[in-house]
């Protein structure tokens, strides 16, 4: 790669897009003009709509067994300006249709209660739907409250005891965190968040003009014609949609956080010393280097991972299309960001996204220490470079760049749609999503109505059936796309050893992920429970077919057929066994159960990519998941047992020699099925 001919791409670039002003002023300028519009003015019409709310008058209509006790209780209210009280001939029906805002019922005689030194029983009923209702509810328990304590002197006076006598601890809470931490943690709740949404916008338009804007005005072909190589144009481009979108996050950066310290300020000048917020924040160079460190790679990263979604897209408007579910990709970590107690773990700083948005958020409270923002870095640019690695390997494919891939025709004639050998990428993961849409709507409630036979219905009728439907509807040759060819004795041998010897390592590699992402004991005790429901012999068979047959048929009949099939079509072999692997650890929805499954996944589909047979991968997961049942059921000879870790014990840890015997066996296990696959490749040859 020609570094000249970067820069060269990346100047003719820029001045692109230094020329299309009106664009540049929607996606720099405007947005950077608008925060303090918009917050501002949003902030004084709210504040504007609280006071009207809070000198608004409550409606409340007060309710007794007889007339001498509601006009007792209407004294009550007297003293509050803030309370109208009204006579309804049907209060229900009024509290529900917005006419009053709250109903209070006195449920015994009030004379009578209070002379005999009873406790009166008030109810105080309102609409926890409506605002008005619960700012109701609050005025009427300050009232009552002041009732209570009243009526508790007097009668302590009646009988001479001191107040202070049932009184005989005095407590309150002191809030001891300064007010520049106070204000760091109001910023580190909306600041982050808004700066990856902004980076990610930043990135997605520059990517979409460079790549699906040039398709649509036919200038792509013109510049693959030119002596600069794929890679330097995709490099070029790259170095294009990063500075943009760096330049971007930094221009509403600035804006964001001014438009905050003024509002700050206002508040502040407002409340005075009462508000409890400083314009400040603890170490704010140290913040902002942080923040500024860890932009580069966030912004290499998310224009990385836009420029691959946008050179799918044939024109502008298809691409706009994509945003909305990248968008959602986005927001799903900076949600679980603003989660109370969200902190940045030795585990979490390796999350994509989620680690640079904690980063920021404890760097705004002091929590932030260089080996925090070390790894984060790190991390960031490793998943960066990760990323721009596929954006180029995207490029270099000309039925991408150049949008020639045929697509699959939406109908629903099955004449509509030729005859082919295999699925396609895109329909692998159509199926993927089906299926995943089924289980979470469908399986998950019909499972919690009936475990046993939901399970067996979500795999036979949710799995299989859909897939093996598709696949026949699209005229796909079924035998072909699930890779139904028969394997070698030798092949079956490596594939026996290497799923025992997968089981026994990523049992050990379990107890070192639950130090880290333990699983909670709630899920422990459902497992249990679930496996002691089955005690006779008919239920254990039928809890096999469940969980081990089933599993084993159907899920490989998705995973390592379809799935593992469509993406060998275009991906490279690790490229399609990982992503294969991986989507295997989603589809079983749990993130305690993600590494391990996915370790799991990716034995059993290495197995399967080798010797091309899919009832290998049967024979693997059958035997994974009935050796996991018999260990949970206490079917295992006791010989075997002592060898394999207890992972419900407190101090568990894994047995250094069963580790090297796994992985012992894991080799050998590859071994013998590379051996019996060369030679049964030679013999086909010869």
């Amino acid at each position: 790669m020609r570094p000249s001919m970067v820069l060269t791409i990346l100047r003719k670039e820029l001045l692109d897009t230094r020329r299309d002003r009106r664009t540049l002023f929607m996606m720099v300028v405007l947005p950077v003009m608008l925060y303090p519009a918009m917050l501002l003015v949003g902030v004084q019409l709210l504040m504007v709509h609280q006071e009207r709310v809070e000198r608004t008058l409550s409606k409340v209509h007060v309710a007794a067994l007889n007339d001498v006790d509601r006009e007792i209780a209407k004294g009550w209210f007297v003293d509050a300006v803030d309370i109208g009280l009204t006579d309804s001939p049907d209060p229900w029906a009024d509290l529900a249709a917005r006419n009053i805002q709250a109903v209070v019922v006195l449920r015994a005689p009030l004379l009578d209660t209070l002379d005999a030194w009873g406790t009166l029983p008030v109810d105080v009923l309102y609409d926890a739907t409506e605002h008005e209702s619960r700012l109701a509810l609050d005025r009427v328990e300050d009232v009552l409250d002041d009732v209570f304590l009243k009526t508790q002197r007097e009668r302590l006076e009646r009988e001479g005891v001191n107040p202070e006598y049932i009184n005989p601890v005095e407590w309150k809470a002191v809030d001891t965190a300064p007010d520049e931490k106070t204000t760091g943690t109001i910023l580190g709740t909306m600041l982050p968040g808004l700066l990856v949404m902004v980076i990610a916008l930043g990135a997605f338009y520059p990517a979409v003009d460079l790549t699906a804007g040039e398709k649509e005005r036919g200038t792509f072909e013109t510049l693959l014609s030119t002596p600069a190589s794929k890679l330097e144009i995709v490099t070029g481009k790259f170095l294009t949609v990063f500075l943009l979108a760096l330049l971007t996050a930094l221009l509403n950066l600035a804006s964001m956080g001014g438009t905050v310290w003024v509002l700050l300020a206002q508040v502040q000048g407002s409340l005075g010393g009462d508000a409890g917020i400083s314009l400040t924040i603890q170490n704010p160079l140290w913040v902002i280097g942080i923040v500024i460190l860890n932009l580069v790679p966030l912004a290499l990263l998310l224009s990385a991972v836009m420029m691959s979604v946008a050179v799918f897209a044939g024109s502008f408007k298809e691409a706009q299309n994509y945003l909305t579910p990248v968008l959602l990709l986005m927001i799903m970590p900076v949600m679980l960001t603003v989660t109370p107690g969200a902190e940045l773990s030795a585990a979490l700083r390796f999350v994509p996204v989620v680690n640079a948005v904690l980063l920021f958020k404890d760097g705004m409270v002091g929590r932030a220490g260089w080996e925090d923002v070390f790894a984060v870095f790190i991390s960031t640019a490793a998943y960066a470079l990760l990323a721009l690695n596929v954006a180029a390997w995207l490029f270099q494919r000309e039925e991408v760049v150049l949008s020639e891939e045929p697509a699959i025709p939406l109908s629903w004639r099955r004449s509509d749609y030729e005859p082919r050998e295999t699925p396609s990428p895109a329909l692998a993961m159509s199926l993927f999503g089906l299926v995943m849409l089924l289980l979470f709507y469908v399986a998950t409630y019909a499972q919690m109505r009936a475990p046993l036979p939901g399970l067996i219905l979500t795999e036979w009728g949710l799995i299989l059936a859909p897939v093996v439907g598709v696949l026949w509807f699209v005229r796909a040759d079924l035998r072909k796309s699930l890779q139904l060819r028969g394997f070698r004795p030798a092949q079956g041998l490596g594939a026996l050893v290497l799923a025992v010897s997968t089981l026994a390592l990523v049992m050990g590699f379990s107890i070192l992920h639950d130090q880290f992402l333990p699983v909670p004991e709630s899920m422990k005790e459902g497992l249990k429970n679930f496996l002691g429901d089955t005690g006779s012999p008919g239920g254990k068979l039928l809890l096999f077919f469940a969980m081990a047959v089933s599993p084993a048929v159907c899920e490989e009949v998705l995973f390592r057929g379809a799935i593992l099939t469509g993406l060998s079509q275009k991906l490279r072999p690790l490229a399609a066994v990982t992503l294969t692997a991986v989507l295997f650890g989603v589809f079983h929805l749990s993130i305690y159960r993600f590494a391990p499954t996915a370790l799991i996944g990716m034995s059993i589909t290495y197995a399967v990519f080798r010797t091309r047979s899919l009832w290998i991968g049967m024979l693997m997961h059958f035997l994974n998941n009935g050796l996991a049942i018999a260990l949970g059921l206490g079917m295992l000879p006791e010989m075997l047992r002592g060898w394999l870790p207890d992972l419900d014990a407190a101090e568990a840890a894994p047995s250094p020699a069963l580790l090297a015997a796994a992985a012992f066996g894991v080799l050998l296990g590859a071994l013998l099925i590379e051996w019996s696959t060369r030679r049964k490749n030679r013999s086909n040859a010869a």
